[in-house]
């Protein structure tokens, strides 16, 4: 028959202590022992649950402990789920939008991908300001990184990415 009964007295150094049964009575010894489960270290205050051993006479002993369920915490103010969920979904947006830039430029590496959402976006939606020229193919042709990532990305035949990894001009401009 299984009992229930709050920790009285702990003794964390010798492994043992009493409990007090719910429904009164005398108290039981416990030992460090009697759980079988040790996740957590009995405490004074803990429910438990038991069975008691009487191998010695008026002196019940309790065996088979399990800790109850204490009470649940207060939960988290409403708003911290929601900041939590739109924090989420931000880090897997940026993710996907990392990940569609660089599975839609073959050949371009990871890195080339971030630096170009982070570096170059503002070249590629200035389109005022450059504009697609045949004799621009070369580094040497270019006044910034921004137009060498424009002209690489839109105009296309140019030869600024030397080990193809994405990123032109990484000698001149764009380091």
């Amino acid at each position: 028959m299984r009992f229930q009964g709050k920790i009285k007295a702990w003794k964390d150094d010798k492994g043992f202590g009493f409990v007090a049964p719910n429904g009164g009575g005398a108290e039981v010894f416990l030992h460090i022992s009697a759980f079988a489960a040790r996740h957590k270290r009995p405490r004074v205050g803990d429910l438990v649950t038991y069975e008691v051993s009487d191998v010695e006479p008026n002196r019940p002993k309790a065996t088979n402990a399990l800790f109850v369920s204490g009470p649940k915490s207060q939960p988290m103010s409403s708003s911290s789920p929601v900041l939590s969920l739109l924090l989420s979904a931000a880090a897997l947006t940026f993710a996907g939008y990392i990940t569609f830039v660089w599975l839609s430029n073959s050949g371009t590496t990871l890195q080339a991908s971030v630096y170009k959402v982070f570096f170059a976006q503002s070249a590629l939606h200035n389109e005022r300001e450059f504009q697609c020229t045949p004799q621009k193919t070369y580094c040497s042709e270019m006044t910034s990184c921004s137009e060498a990532f424009f002209h690489q990305e839109r105009c296309g035949g140019t030869r600024m990415d030397g080990d193809n990894d994405g990123i032109p001009c990484e000698r001149q401009w764009c380091d």
